[in-house]
């Protein structure tokens, strides 16, 4: 027989960080302590929950939560602070945020047979669990959809492979002398013999140099993912704590293996065209909780101070 907890008064928290200004598609810091008994909590944005973790260990119960505004949730959904005790109790708590509306590009993409030829077999070859649908143009469908779904629900496991303390301290870096081809949450319209045929969203930035670029790793963290990963082809992905993760994709090689520590400027992989590319570059983006969001936001060293060390500091002395 086995005892469980007894609680009449649901958890508490106490939002600790007054001001919270989010870029839709992008993210944000809040701070708040729970009350004793707390097991689970963090910051609920529609139907998004982004956990949070400790500011320290020796005080559990103040908690930080970095949090986003997917680029598919509208500004006005409602976001709240949720704490749940072992008695199954919840609380829900208002508090203080702007959101800043983004509207985001859109983009005509050129689907070609010779394009398709290209990278539809390999992809296909590459993920067994897909069914031939009799037809190139079908199967590349198959791809570019349903796969992708996939590819993205397989994203949010990585995030159960995150550490419990950030392991960075300084801003994120961008592959260096790079020319942005393509940008965060634009929408794709893919045109095959000048007709529509589907419409995506491209969560990334698509950074080119030359053939075989080789890739750093944008800070420091631990390597837990590298390999084929659908249609975004040859994979790392770098942990760095807390449900931010870094992605790297259509690379051609790799300098590194899944558990190893990295450091930010290290060489992780060279650029390529593998997967869903049209030719040779680096696909990047941020991750939280598997979530994709906005890399500018984490390039910027203003938006680090001002969203995260500047709210965190007062909490680590």
């Amino acid at each position: 027989m086995k005892d469980l907890p007894v609680r009449f008064v649901p958890p508490t928290a106490e939002v600790l960080t007054a001001q919270h200004y989010i870029n839709q598609g992008g993210c944000d810091m809040a701070l708040f302590k729970v009350s004793q008994g707390t097991v689970e909590s963090g910051v609920q944005v529609g139907n998004y929950f982004f956990p949070s973790w400790p500011v320290k260990d020796s005080a559990p119960t103040t908690r930080m939560c970095i949090f986003a505004f997917p680029y598919d949730v509208g500004p006005k959904t409602p976001a709240r602070v949720v704490a749940r005790d072992d008695a199954g109790n919840q609380t829900l708590v208002n508090f203080n945020y702007k959101v800043f509306p983004k509207k985001f590009k859109s983009d005509k993409i050129k689907v070609t047979d010779e394009f398709m030829e290209r990278v539809v077999p390999s992809i296909m070859s590459q993920t067994p669990e897909l069914q031939d649908q009799g037809s190139l143009l079908k199967n590349f469908l198959l791809v570019n959809g349903p796969l992708r779904r996939m590819d993205a629900q397989q994203l949010v496991t990585f995030a159960q492979k995150t550490s419990s303390h950030l392991t960075w301290t300084q801003p994120f870096v961008r592959l260096g002398n790079s020319k942005v081809e393509a940008s965060f949450a634009d929408y794709r319209t893919y045109l095959y013999h000048g007709q529509a045929i589907d419409h995506q969203t491209h969560l990334g930035f698509d950074l080119a140099v030359v053939q075989h670029t080789p890739v750093v790793a944008a800070n420091d963290g631990r390597v837990i993912y590298v390999g084929f990963f659908g249609i975004y082809g040859n994979v790392v992905v770098i942990d760095h704590g807390c449900g931010l993760q870094s992605f790297y994709a259509h690379l051609s090689s790799f300098d590194v293996k899944e558990g190893e520590e990295v450091k930010q400027g290290q060489v992780i992989a060279h650029s390529g065209q593998t997967g869903l590319a049209g030719g040779d570059h680096l696909h990047f983006t941020m991750l939280l909780d598997g979530i994709p969001v906005n890399p500018v936001e984490w390039w910027d060293p203003h938006w680090i101070h001002d969203r995260i060390e500047a709210k965190l500091q007062p909490y680590l002395q």
